[in-house]
C-alpha cells in the first residue's frame, strides 16, 4: 500500500479527492484513494465519530467518521498531515529524460528510470542519478465506475496493415515515450518499442478504437486492489480514453444534513456531550420501556453531572427521536429535507445547541418585498454534516440507490462512512406559496420552463430515471439563490465559494409543500466563520441586497446572447444563465450549475411578467 507524504486536508477527502479519485501530487506523483477497507483508526475510534443520527438512518450505516489523521501509537506521536492509504494509478510511468517506460503495480514506491540502453536518442544508461518516472496522462474509463491504464502494449503492436495479426508483444519489449513536433495533437504523443515497432496517439479517442485493438473493459478497480474482475465480466460499450486530470474522472457523490436539535434548549453542553457518549447504552437497557435510573446515577455520578438533569435529557432525546426513527434510505431527498425546513420556518434551537434560527414575518421588512417571500430567518449558529456514499465517472449519476453507490467503495460490508462536520451561519428565506402558485400558472411562465423541461427530460431518459415535468419554482428559487450569493459575496467580503446553497422545493411537481432556500457559510475553511452574513440578512439590509441583485441580474454582459439562449451550459439544462450572470462555483451549487435561468426572475425584454421579481425595485423605493 502506497502512502502519500502531502498535507491533505479533512474535507478533501470528502471531495473532491475521495475514494477511487485521482490525487496529482507534487513532484510528479500520481496516487488513488484506495478504497474504505483499508482506512485505519487505530485503538480509539471514539475520537473520529460525527454524530448525526437523522444522516446514518438515511444512509444506512451505523457510524459516520472523520477521516483518520493516523496516531503513531507506537510512539504515541500524531502526525498533522492526515495520511490515507493510496495506490499508484496511473501504473504506466516514464522517463522524462530519456522516455523509457515501465509498468508499475499499484503498491510499489515510485520508481526511477531503469536506464535502458537505446540505439537512439537520449539514454539515461551509466548515470549516477536516474530520474524518478512521471505518470502516464492517458487512461480508460468506463460509465460503470471502472478505470485501467491505457493499453500502450496492445496500441503499439496493433497491425493496421493485417488487424486479425498483430505484431508479436515479447518479455524483451520496453517502451519508449516521445513528443515533437509544433503541435499538441496527439500525434505528437508517440511511442516506440524496443521491438521496432512504433505509433502515435492519433486517434486513440475515436469511436471504436479501443475495440479495434482488442480491449474491452476488464472491470478494473485500483482503488480495491482489483486489476482484472472475471467474477464479475463489464460489458460496457462506452468507454473513454481521456486524460487523468480530468475534470470527468470523478464526480463525488455527497449527502449533507442540517443538524436538527433533539435536545431541550435548556440542557447544557455537559450534559449533551455526556448524553451522546452513554445514549446508545442507556436505551439499550430499557426494560418494558422504562429507562433505569440506577444506570443514570451511575453514569452521573462518573461523569459528575445531575442525575435528574440528565435522566430529563434522555426522556426528551427518546420523545424527539420518533421523527428520526422514520428517515430510511428509500425516502427522497426531499422528503428527508422536510424536516429540516418545518424547523427553519420557525424560531427553534438556541445559543446552548448546535442550531439556532430566530424566524421573522416579512412584515417586519420593507414592504418592497412583502409580496414576494413570507419569512425570513437568521440562523446564527448552524451545523452541516457531509458524508461521502459513493462516486460516478464520465458524468454525475443520481439513478444509482444508496446501498449500490456504497458497494462501489469498499469490498466488504462496512457500518460506516466517511464524513466531516462544518460549521456556521446563514439566511433563510421562505417564498410566499400563493404567489408562487399563481406566477407558475402563468401561460408564459409555463412555455419558458417547456424549453428548459425538454433538456431536464433528456438526462432523466440517459439516466433511466422516473420523468417528471421540471418545477418552475425550483428553476426561480435556484437561480435567485445564485443572484444572492453573487450579491452577498460583494457585501459581506466572503468569496462566493464559501456561500452555498440548500434548496428547500421539489425539482418536479410533487405533493411536497416546500418553497425556500438556505443561504449558508458552513466551510471547513477559517473563511466559513468570518460572521456578518447573519447581520446582512437583518431589516434594513437584507432589502438593499434582494434589489441589489435582482437589479443586477436585468442585464448580463453576455446580452442579448444569454436572455435569447433556448440551452446552455452542462447538457444545455440552463437558459439565461451564463459565467457572467448567474454561475458560481461549482462547490456552492447544488446541482453542477444546472437548471438556472435568469428569465424567470426579472423576465425578458418581450414578456416582462416571466419574471417572478420582475418590477421590484423599479416603481418603489425601500423605506428608510
Amino acid at each position: 500500500m502506497a502512502y502519500s507524504l502531502k498535507p491533505v486536508r479533512r474535507s478533501q477527502l470528502i471531495s473532491p479527492w475521495g475514494v477511487g479519485a485521482i490525487v496529482p501530487f507534487p513532484e510528479d506523483e500520481s496516487l488513488m484513494i484506495a478504497g474504505l477497507d483499508m482506512w485505519q483508526f487505530g485503538r480509539e475510534k471514539s475520537e473520529f465519530i460525527v454524530k448525526d443520527e437523522r444522516l446514518e438512518k438515511r444512509l444506512g450505516v451505523k457510524e459516520l467518521r472523520r477521516p483518520p489523521d493516523f496516531r503513531d501509537y507506537k510512539s504515541d506521536k500524531i502526525n498533522h498531515s492526515i495520511k490515507i492509504p493510496a495506490v499508484r494509478f496511473p501504473r504506466w510511468q516514464y522517463c522524462p529524460f530519456c522516455g523509457t517506460m515501465s509498468k508499475s503495480n499499484y503498491y510499489s514506491a515510485q520508481e526511477r528510470c531503469s536506464g535502458y540502453t537505446w540505439p537512439h536518442g537520449r539514454s539515461c544508461t551509466g548515470k549516477k542519478y536516474k530520474r524518478k518516472l512521471i505518470p502516464e496522462r492517458f487512461i480508460v474509463v468506463c460509465p460503470e465506475g471502472h478505470i485501467d491504464d491505457f493499453p500502450l502494449m496492445e496500441w503499439v503492436h496493433y497491425n493496421s496493415d493485417n488487424p486479425e495479426t498483430p505484431f508479436p508483444v515479447k518479455d524483451t519489449c520496453v517502451l519508449r515515450r516521445s513528443t515533437g513536433g509544433m503541435s499538441a495533437s496527439l500525434s505528437s504523443v508517440k511511442f516506440e518499442c524496443s521491438c521496432g515497432v512504433k505509433r502515435s496517439m492519433a486517434g486513440a479517442t475515436n469511436s471504436g478504437a479501443l475495440e479495434r485493438i482488442g480491449y474491452r473493459c476488464r472491470g478494473s478497480k485500483p482503488w480495491l486492489g482489483i486489476e482484472k474482475d472475471d467474477d464479475h465480466p463489464c460489458n460496457s460499450q462506452g468507454l473513454k480514453v481521456l486524460q487523468r486530470g480530468g475534470t470527468n474522472i470523478w464526480f463525488a457523490d455527497v449527502r449533507s444534513s442540517i443538524y436538527i436539535p433533539i435536545d431541550a434548549e435548556d440542557t447544557n453542553r455537559r450534559i449533551i456531550s455526556v448524553l451522546n457518549d452513554y445514549f446508545e447504552r442507556i436505551n439499550a437497557r430499557r426494560v418494558n420501556g422504562e429507562i433505569s435510573r440506577e444506570y443514570i446515577e451511575m453514569i452521573a455520578e462518573v461523569k459528575k453531572v445531575d442525575s435528574q438533569d440528565l435522566y430529563d435529557a434522555v426522556i426528551n432525546r427518546i420523545e424527539k427521536s420518533d421523527d428520526i426513527a422514520e428517515v430510511t434510505e428509500d425516502i427522497s431527498e426531499e422528503e428527508y429535507r422536510l424536516a429540516e425546513y418545518r424547523v427553519l420556518v420557525k424560531s427553534s434551537g438556541s445559543d446552548k445547541l448546535e442550531f439556532h434560527s430566530k424566524n421573522y414575518s416579512v412584515q417586519k421588512y420593507d414592504r418592497i418585498i412583502h409580496k414576494y417571500l413570507k419569512s425570513i430567518s437568521l440562523v446564527p449558529k448552524l451545523r452541516e454534516t457531509r458524508a461521502f456514499i459513493g462516486f460516478s465517472r464520465l458524468q454525475p449519476d443520481y439513478s444509482m440507490s444508496i446501498a449500490e453507490k456504497k458497494k462501489m467503495i469498499r469490498l466488504h460490508e462496512g457500518d460506516w462512512l466517511p464524513a466531516v462536520e462544518v460549521y456556521g451561519e446563514g439566511i433563510f428565506f421562505e417564498f410566499d406559496e400563493y404567489a408562487l402558485h399563481q406566477w407558475a400558472e402563468l401561460p408564459e411562465v409555463r412555455a419558458r420552463i417547456a424549453k428548459l423541461n425538454a433538456s431536464f427530460q433528456a438526462i432523466n431518459r440517459r439516466q433511466n430515471n422516473r420523468v417528471a415535468q421540471l418545477n418552475a419554482s425550483f428553476v426561480l428559487i435556484h437561480t435567485f439563490a445564485h443572484l444572492l450569493i453573487n450579491q452577498l459575496s460583494y457585501e459581506c467580503g466572503y468569496g462566493s465559494s464559501s456561500i452555498r446553497e440548500r434548496i428547500y422545493c421539489d425539482k418536479t411537481e410533487s405533493d411536497i409543500q416546500m418553497c425556500g432556500v438556505l443561504l449558508y457559510t458552513a466551510s471547513g475553511d477559517s473563511e466559513g466563520s468570518l460572521g456578518g452574513l447573519v447581520r446582512q440578512g437583518q431589516a434594513g439590509r437584507i432589502e438593499d441586497t434582494i434589489v441589489a441583485a435582482i437589479r443586477n441580474a436585468q442585464w448580463c454582459s453576455s446580452d442579448p446572447v444569454c436572455i435569447q439562449s433556448l440551452g446552455q451550459g452542462p447538457d444545455s439544462c440552463n437558459l439565461a444563465a451564463c459565467h457572467n450572470c448567474s454561475l458560481l462555483p461549482e462547490t456552492c451549487c447544488e446541482t453542477g450549475n444546472r437548471l438556472l435561468d435568469r428569465a424567470l426572475v426579472v423576465g425578458t425584454l418581450d414578456k416582462p411578467s416571466v419574471g417572478f421579481f420582475f418590477g421590484l425595485g423599479e416603481t418603489e423605493s425601500i423605506e428608510k
